[in-house]
């Protein structure tokens, strides 16, 4: 009855559907241009289940490589923190940026103003700290976006294999 049913609904109303998703996404798309829609958008990524870990970690990674490369080839921190912040692709993680870039033109260390945005991992957090300390921050950065990178690639094949009995289910589900 149930099957029956549903596919009378789907053949009955498919109209109707079409034109609520085609709605749906054309909303969703006006909020997510909003600022606060790319904010919160943005934000809810972070936390995505089975992707979120993956983006945090690339965002993480680009994030250590492109102050490793600003630093390296001289350019002063503030400024390389603005630059930064618009090539991380994400809003909610270059208003942490522009945050944290805001607390040392202030007079605060990077790896404090790096530990107040609460969204660092204690690895990034450790390199900042030691590479402050021993004046080797583009090169302890570098490492970290190096470590981040083959993480991405490992949490991007466990992905693919956390899929596989996802798809199976589903489709034994239509079945």
């Amino acid at each position: 009855r149930v099957l029956i049913g549903s596919s009378n609904f789907f053949v009955n109303y498919w109209q109707i559907m079409v034109l609520g998703v085609i709605a749906s996404a054309v909303l969703f798309r006006r909020w997510v241009l909003t600022p606060k829609g790319e904010m919160g958008w943005s934000k809810w990524l972070m936390r995505a289940p089975l992707i979120g870990q993956i983006l945090h970690k690339a965002v993480l990674g680009r994030f250590a490589q492109s102050l490793s490369l600003a630093l390296r080839s001289g350019v002063p921190l503030v400024q390389a923190l603005t630059v930064i912040a618009g090539v991380v692709d994400n809003a909610y993680v270059a208003d942490r940026i522009i945050a944290m870039r805001e607390r040392i033109q202030k007079g605060e260390s990077i790896s404090r103003t790096a530990h107040a945005t609460g969204l660092f991992t204690p690895l990034v957090l450790q390199m900042i700290s030691v590479g402050e300390e021993s004046g080797a921050i583009d090169r302890l950065l570098a490492e970290t976006a190096d470590y981040y990178q083959s993480e991405v690639d490992f949490e991007m094949k466990r992905l693919s294999d956390a899929i596989e009995p996802i798809v199976i289910i589903i489709i034994g589900i239509m079945v």
